[in-house]
């Protein structure tokens, strides 16, 4: 058996004494199974159980402690009463969005008429353009109000107020070691302020600057602040715990106009939001608008009061998403099979450029490769002209993946980001260099690197995978930074009716003592799961309603699987479904390889058994080897477990002909001297022979000189010498592929396995 092994490194979190915990499920009025999640979060009073469940706006901090709070509120409020021209400079993302709908909203409150410009990905980028900013201000704006951005514009911003168009900033990006000469620099972590909490997102920062506006918590816009705060991935403890509380419960009983448009074309009940809808449901559909062209209608979807044009906009966003999923799928799949083509298997690191994929979705493609290869990984699109480059990255824990580039900042024309994601242009010349220095740099911080930890809660029975357990965990939501969603381990006796689901059949449904479990992106694993003897599954606690039943179900995050070392594929015939896997399929034939290839879509590189590298993982043997010493060969540099198809054309396969056979076409060729070797097919049919055995037994022949072949023409010694057919090498070299055939193809899965990991 083979141990397949996990993903992350899973810690079990401490547990707390039976008698204590017995103790504080009476204390909190709770069930055992949650009093042991409360008491790992430090929840162990009747005091902190009820501030924690119990969202009030009272708990918000103070906006006007905000550094510069005071000179923003001041100068909106003059522009507004002087009738100013006010531009909110937003950005393409959820948080820009929401942020820059938030201040609209609150300036229209105090009798503004602000306009919104969301920045073109493509053609703007993030952050102040110097560009757009000249053109704000030739065009009349007086003012300029920055939502989720702002911080990093000095270059920008100090000209802009240089010539007389002034701006407040409002951002909570990482600070740089010179901000912009703006009239205020709002940031929770100002250096010069000195504000409670420093997690708020873009949304949050401009919901503190509404606030402070109106002189009242705007409650109309504490669903969009939620938005923002879940997409943008900031911790949710502190003030952002009661945005999103508050903002996800006005969601599910009055959803503005456009949300419940949006939530309509996906197909989700408002009544059922949580975070898990905002993050997997909402959020994907706002952010395809600035991935694929112009993000502006997000934010009329977001503020209009018209049921028509949101419906008309939701649908249009919803199609940019569809269409954002196809292009992500299409390209993920490319991007893996290079990953994991034989040069890029021996690499620590991953750089994937290809002409003609689109680049706003190359951050997502960069995080689907690095999930599936646990390698730091660039994903760049070629230019058109072939002469730059241009994409994102991503990072795993342990690798820094700014820091690893810096050595090569010089090889690149544009370059930023963090330790986990960076965005970068490139001439393609450079792009040897630049992965020389990723390589570089991972010899140091991924030498000794252990894999991602993976933070267990507890393991559980069976008789604890329980719907009422669920709703009972829910109420620590919303799940996010700070506040994990539990995971469990289990231990199933039995795994059933694992099945491939998805349009692509990209994700996997299982049951588990009778409970439906959900493993996405894990498709191509189906059959691993199968073979396995023995799983142990990681997962979270989710419910499924169908047809107004509800019921428990699970999502999977991560297996450790006891698998076989060889996992059987073996089908009748080929089929479309044995090759979607991101593997290496190797082939002992070319011929077999040209012919395959060209019939089905592979989801890995193919290569010939002679080319595989030693401890090649993840190998597909695919066709049928000539002999033995093949087939050694090719097992002597695959690391277990090793996937088998065992294809052939049953032509191949066709039986030996006896001697009675070969006499028949012996005797057919004396009655035919000067015979054209073209028309053995006409022979075969005359004996009652196949075309292959007919001429396997001129091979056969000609080896112990029965025949003569002169060009085209075969002729009938007069005078052989006698000789038993069998002691032909072409009849023993055939008798002996048919004989492995048959054990490779027709071996229950004991024998094969001992077949070949006898090697």
């Amino acid at each position: 058996m083979v141990e397949k092994t996990a993903h992350y490194d899973w810690q079990l979190a401490e547990q707390p004494d039976p008698a204590e915990l017995t103790a504080l499920a009476e204390k909190l009025n709770v069930s055992p199974f949650l009093a042991r999640l409360l008491w790992q979060r430090d929840i162990t009073t009747p005091e902190a159980w009820a501030a924690f469940t119990q969202p009030e706006t009272a708990s918000l901090h103070d906006p006007m402690l905000l550094h510069d709070m005071d000179k923003a509120v001041a100068r909106i409020t003059k522009a507004v009463a002087d009738g100013e021209k006010i531009t909110i400079y937003g950005d393409y993302d959820v948080d820009g969005l929401t942020s820059s709908s938030i201040m609209k909203e609150a300036i229209e409150s105090i009798g503004g008429e602000p306009d919104v410009f969301i920045p073109d990905r493509f053609t703007d980028g993030y952050g102040p353009n110097a560009a757009v900013y000249k053109y704000l201000q030739s065009s009349g704006t007086q003012l300029v109000v920055t939502v989720d951005n702002g911080v990093a514009g000095k270059d920008v911003i100090d000209p802009a107020m240089a010539a007389g168009m002034d701006v407040v900033v409002t951002d909570h990006h990482e600070l740089p070691a010179e901000l912009p000469s703006a009239v205020a620099v709002v940031h929770p972590r100002h250096p010069e302020g000195e504000y409670p909490f420093g997690d708020l997102s873009g949304a949050g920062v401009a919901f503190k600057v509404a606030t402070a506006l109106l002189g009242d918590v705007p409650m109309d816009s504490i669903d969009l602040a939620a938005l923002g705060t879940i997409a943008d991935l900031v911790s949710l403890t502190d003030e952002n715990r009661v945005l999103v509380q508050l903002g996800l419960a006005m969601i599910r009983t009055q959803p503005r106009v456009g949300l419940a448009a949006l939530l309509q074309v996906a197909g989700i009940d408002p009544a059922t939001v949580d975070e898990q809808t905002v993050g997997f449901g909402i959020a994907p559909r706002l952010n395809a608008l600035g991935r694929l062209g112009d993000a502006n209608p997000g934010v009329t979807l977001l503020t209009t009061f018209d049921d028509e044009e949101a419906e008309h906009l939701a649908t249009n966003v919803n199609a940019r998403n569809e269409e954002r999923q196809g292009l992500v799928r299409k390209i993920s799949q490319q991007a893996l099979a290079m990953a994991n083509d034989p040069e890029n298997a021996t690499k620590r690191t991953l750089i994937l450029a290809q002409s003609g994929w689109h680049e706003g979705v190359l951050g997502i493609v960069a995080s689907h490769v690095v999930e599936a290869t646990g390698k730091p990984t660039l994903v760049l699109n070629i230019a058109a002209d072939g002469q730059n480059a241009k994409g994102s990255g991503r990072s795993v824990a342990g690798y820094h993946l700014f820091k690893s580039l810096e050595p090569a900042k010089d090889a690149m024309t544009h370059f930023g980001g963090h330790a986990m994601a960076v965005g970068l242009t490139m001439p393609v010349a450079n792009l040897e260099t630049v992965h020389t220095a990723m390589e570089k740099a991972a010899a140091v911080s991924l030498k000794d690197a252990g894999k991602p930890q993976l933070a267990v809660t507890a393991r559980l029975d069976a008789n604890e995978l329980t719907l009422a357990n669920y709703e009972a965990l829910r109420q620590l939501a919303p799940f996010g930074q700070g506040n994990p969603e539990p995971v469990f381990s289990i231990l199933p006796a039995r795994i059933d009716g694992v099945r491939q689901i998805g349009k692509g059949k990209d994700h996997l449904k299982f049951q588990v003592d009778g409970v439906d479990v959900i493993a996405f992106g894990m498709g191509a694993q189906a059959d691993e799961l199968t073979a396995a003897n023995q799983a142990k599954l990681a997962i979270t606690l989710d419910q499924n309603t169908w047809q107004g039943r509800t019921s428990l179900q699970m999502r999977l995050n991560d297996w450790q699987l006891q698998a076989p070392a060889v996992i059987d594929q073996r089908l009748p015939q080929p089929s479309a479904e044995q090759f979607r896997g991101a593997f290496t399929y190797a082939f002992f034939d070319p011929r077999v390889q040209v012919r395959l290839t060209r019939r089905f879509q592979f989801g890995g590189p193919t290569v010939l058994t002679k080319d595989l590298q030693p401890d090649t993982p993840d190998v597909v043997l695919v066709d049928l080897p000539n002999d033995e010493s093949s087939l050694q060969a090719a097992m002597s540099h695959v690391q277990l477990p090793v996937r088998v198809v065992f294809a052939a054309d049953p032509a191949v396969l066709v039986a030996l002909p006896d001697r009675q056979e070969c006499g028949r076409v012996l005797l057919y060729l004396r009655q035919h001297p000067g015979f054209d070797k073209h028309h053995l097919p006409a022979l075969a049919q005359a004996v009652h022979l196949t075309t292959q055995q007919a001429i396997f037994a001129v091979q056969v022949f000609f080896e112990l000189e029965f025949v003569k072949i002169e060009g085209a023409l075969i002729s009938v010694n007069p005078h052989p010498t006698p000789t038993p057919l069998d002691q032909a090498q072409v009849y023993i070299q055939r008798q002996t592929f048919l004989k492995l055939a048959a054990h490779l193809q027709t071996d229950d899965r004991q024998a094969l396995t001992q077949r070949l990991t006898q090697f």
